[in-house]
């Protein structure tokens, strides 16, 4: 583990870091993340409301709160400009993440660009809608690697979900000269490790279950996500983040930025099927239904993306890096603090 104390050739104070999205599920992980591995680094968090800031503060003594919003974008460049590090974890909003970057172009750079950024995205840029959904994995489908197949990920059709937002992003970094790395999860299984959020939108589909009576599946349930536990997810950032603010002869690799800089976070691939019987074996129902994809939109206007496509994703410029995940019983993690997810 690095340290983010101060380096008398690099910043006169003790590390900055600015992070958006704290009081979600993931941003409020990677915040319990960094500072648990690093409690002296200072941080500076965008919040939108009062009584939250002051909720967090109370828990993190070295949290300063920066009161705004991701519109916010004279507050979001000044704060950056300030900052070694950000890690935006507020979903896509491009606007938001280019004025981070431009804050981060204003402090002195030579050479290339540096690793000084980390936008949190998705794979969901990865479904092919001209596809039909059907539920089921496709024959021809295959895991994407983020080292071989980094130049397609970066360059799909820009009306998919994340898509436009990542290569909006990535043109800006290359423009300013700033380095940007994307991280991609797949699905986040367990219990969040932040103060205010604690459950992602994995527990709709267990409490939709409940309701029912019965576990379901689109088509034969088998289509596959890849996924990590969200502790995995927070883990990952700071490590990246350490990697990233490393000298060039200490880091186990090299970083890749821009181009270069998307990461999957990964452990393991789930069916949508194993995930219906583990939920039905759980609350003792019967069998798992197949439901069409207009019986599933009904459910959920998004229903038919969470629960009949997929897509298997392979984290190897992590596994090159040294990372590995830690929690790795997807099982477990359903269940972690008695928790209704799946």
């Amino acid at each position: 583990m690095m340290s983010l104390e101060p380096d008398p050739k690099t910043t006169p104070t003790s590390r900055c870091v600015f992070l958006t999205g704290v009081t979600g599920f993931v941003g409020g992980t990677i915040l319990s993340c960094l500072l648990k591995a690093h409690p002296s680094v200072r941080v500076k968090a965008l919040i939108r409301e009062e009584r939250d800031a002051k909720e967090l503060q109370s828990v993190y003594s070295n949290l300063t709160p920066i009161i705004g919003e991701l519109s916010s974008l004279s507050l979001l460049i000044s704060t950056a400009a300030e900052a070694d590090f950000v890690i935006h974890a507020g979903g896509d909003s491009v606007p938001a993440v280019c004025a981070m970057i431009d804050g981060l172009a204003s402090r002195t750079t030579t050479g290339s660009p540096m690793p000084r950024l980390i936008s949190l995205t998705g794979p969901r840029s990865l479904i092919d809608l001209s596809n039909p959904i059907t539920g089921n994995l496709r024959a021809s489908s295959r895991p994407w690697s983020d080292i071989t197949d980094a130049h397609t990920i970066l360059n799909v059709p820009k009306d998919r979900m994340h898509a436009g937002a990542d290569q909006a992003i990535v043109a800006h970094s290359t423009a300013k000269g700033v380095g940007t790395m994307l991280v991609s999860p797949g699905q986040l299984w367990g219990r969040g490790k932040g103060h205010l959020k604690k459950e992602s939108n994995a527990a709709f589909y267990y409490a939709t279950v409940k309701s029912r009576g019965r576990a379901f599946v689109i088509g034969e349930g088998t289509a596959t996500w890849s996924w990590s536990s969200i502790g995995d997810l927070g883990d990952a950032v700071v490590f990246l983040m350490e990697q990233a603010l490393k000298s060039g002869s200490e880091r186990r690799g090299q970083v890749g930025v821009n181009q270069d800089g998307y990461y999957f976070v990964r452990t393991g691939d789930l069916s949508m099927m194993e995930r219906a019987k583990a939920v039905s074996e759980r609350l003792g129902l019967g069998e798992v239904e197949s439901v069409s994809v207009d019986a599933a939109r009904e459910i959920h206007p998004f229903g038919p993306i969470m629960w009949g496509c997929g897509e298997r994703t392979r984290s190897d410029k992590l596994l090159e890096l040294g990372w590995r995940p830690k929690e790795t019983d997807w099982k477990a993690l359903m269940e972690e603090g008695e928790g209704e997810r799946a």
